[in-house]
């Protein structure tokens, strides 16, 4: 059984989706943001505990748990790019049931930016934190892929490799790299529990193995909603240098860069939020239902 604390406040409740019970935090009223967290071994709606907070005082925030991550369900199932993108679909129409500002962060903003070129009428504007699709994590993994996550799946060599990957000192490695800032005690064992629950090799052996990439190349200049690229310049999982090549895709895209890592939002919450909420202000009238 899932135990993992909520940090967002609010009410953490459950969407039954294909059998599966997905996890979600609602928290505030007014206009609905969705918020789609990162991808990584350890990854789950705990990066969003300094936004949702502030940004629900004046919004209905739902922070999702993505399938095989954080408080939902971790079935050993294939895990794809298309399963969350349906995901997130399902959830918009099922849960949210009315146009959405998605909020995503790195291969989160990924599907936030596919999710609203495909289903514009679910997404009222997004913003996409260091995403990729563009210059990386485009191309599935092939057989290589195949074979690496088969590997990390296998009942006692793959339980080991992934041991081995989320202790507390492999996740304080992997943090180092994606804050630019020393890590708070507080983030890293958020990160920890979420990486040490029961099945939680299943999904990240799909990130591993190169299943869960999306080309947005070609969607992303489709994308007719207000966008607002946050880009933090200390990033190395989507490294600052490539934000360029993401906005030569959509010019018309605001842009603001943030000295931090790959996760501002969560690193530096008093630079992200201001610009969140004014890119929220600036939106249009949402129209009555």
């Amino acid at each position: 059984m899932n135990t993992l604390p909520n940090p967002l406040g609010g009410e953490r409740r459950f969407y039954a989706w294909r059998g599966w019970q997905v996890a979600y935090v609602v928290r505030g009223h007014g206009e609905p943001l969705v918020f789609l967290h990162s991808i990584h071994a350890a990854a789950w709606s705990a990066e969003w505990r300094h936004t949702v907070p502030a940004l629900a005082e004046h919004a209905t925030c739902y922070a999702l748990d993505l399938l095989g991550f954080g408080a939902s369900d971790r079935p050993a199932i294939s895990y794809t790019a298309d399963l969350y993108l349906e995901l997130v679909r399902d959830f918009l129409r099922d849960v949210v049931a009315a146009p959405a500002v998605l909020v995503g962060s790195s291969l989160g903003g990924t599907y936030a930016i596919e999710v609203a070129a495909t289903h514009p009428e679910l997404v009222r504007a997004v913003c996409a934190i260091g995403p990729a699709g563009v210059s990386r994590l485009v191309r599935n993994g092939g057989v290589a892929g195949d074979m690496v996550q088969g590997l990390f799946r296998t009942p006692v060599i793959g339980e080991a490799l992934f041991q081995a990957l989320v202790s507390r000192a492999s996740i304080r490695f992997f943090l180092k790299d994606i804050y630019a800032d020393p890590i708070a005690p507080e983030a890293l064992d958020l990160f920890w529990q979420s990486a040490n629950q029961p099945n939680a090799r299943y999904a990240p052996a799909a990130f591993v193995g190169m299943r869960l990439n999306v080309d947005i190349r070609r969607s992303l200049p489709a994308v007719a909603q207000p966008l607002l690229l946050v880009w933090g310049t200390a990033a190395a999982q989507t490294p600052f240098r490539e934000a360029s090549a993401v906005r030569a895709l959509v010019p018309k895209a605001e842009f603001v860069p943030i000295r931090a890592g790959d996760l501002p939002h969560d690193e530096h919450p008093r630079l992200f939020n201001p610009v969140l909420q004014h890119f929220l202000g600036a939106l249009p009238v949402a129209a009555a239902a």
